[in-house]
């Protein structure tokens, strides 16, 4: 069963934020993927792109919540978003997708 974290978050400089972005993705990839993080999507509010919303799969959820626990990833997440950004947790229903 895989798990999901969706980030919600403000940036903390939309001008700067795809740069800031991918440079977080750069620097947290590394150590993320040995802990089970699969897929990374980021996207942008259609009508407010200072609200940002990423969907991040991983395939199990004790190096998840190891990742989300380092104390970088607060660190990086201090630089791109103004405060920090609401994380929530979910599995894998087992229902139909399309």
């Amino acid at each position: 069963m895989n798990f999901i974290t969706v980030v919600r978050g403000k940036l903390k400089d939309p001008a700067t934020a795809h740069q800031a972005h991918d440079a977080t993705v750069a620097l947290l990839s590394p150590m993320s993927k040995p802990l089970g993080a699969l897929h990374h999507q980021p996207f942008l509010n259609a009508q407010n792109p200072a609200e940002f919303l990423a969907v991040d799969t991983w395939s199990n959820i004790e190096g998840m919540q190891s990742f989300l626990q380092n104390p970088k990833v607060a660190e990086e997440f201090g630089k791109l978003f103004d405060g920090m950004p609401d994380v929530t947790v979910w599995s894998e229903s087992g229902w139909m997708t399309f």
